[in-house]
């Protein structure tokens, strides 16, 4: 017992010696590398909030993960006119996944959400997170709803 807690008393005393420089630079967002997994980021309205663009992208990052940005029309009233300020509110989070480096697409669909969520998993297994953009559910904006792979809402 004694030798055990002479081994760790003697690393404690031992210098850290910083990581290098090349390490450092892999631990952080490489989105030159081959992108695994994908978060979808659902908005049921015309518009992300800036918020969400930015966090998405800090995480997508950290993941190394490409990002589906999904526009929900749930009223089914003027779908055309829904889906064209939706393609024209996505700017920002184009560019913001852009200047990052990150494989974005942009993604509107017409429907219950929790079907469509549920038909995009099915076809593609690749989704990893769920993040939800809904001023309903985000109306503080101090927390977003973030469902993993396995508490996907897709039944």
């Amino acid at each position: 017992m004694k030798a055990f807690f002479k081994r760790i008393t003697g690393t404690r005393r031992e210098t850290v010696t910083p990581a290098p420089a090349a390490a450092t630079a892999a631990a952080e967002c490489v989105c030159g590398e081959k992108q695994q997994c994908k978060i979808l980021i659902v908005c049921k309205g015309q518009e992300f909030s800036r918020g969400i663009a930015d966090y998405a992208v800090d995480m997508a990052c950290k993941t190394r993960s490409s990002l589906v940005a999904l526009n929900i029309d749930e009223s089914g009233r003027d779908f055309d006119g829904f889906r064209s300020q939706a393609e024209r509110n996505i700017e920002y989070f184009n560019a913001k996944a852009a200047d990052a480096g990150l494989t974005f697409r942009h993604e509107i669909q017409q429907g219950d959400e929790n079907a469509i969520v549920a038909r995009m998993h099915e076809k593609d297994p690749s989704f990893r997170y769920v993040m939800d953009d809904s001023a309903a559910v985000c109306k503080n904006r101090s927390s977003i709803p973030v469902y993993t792979r396995a508490t996907l809402r897709a039944k």
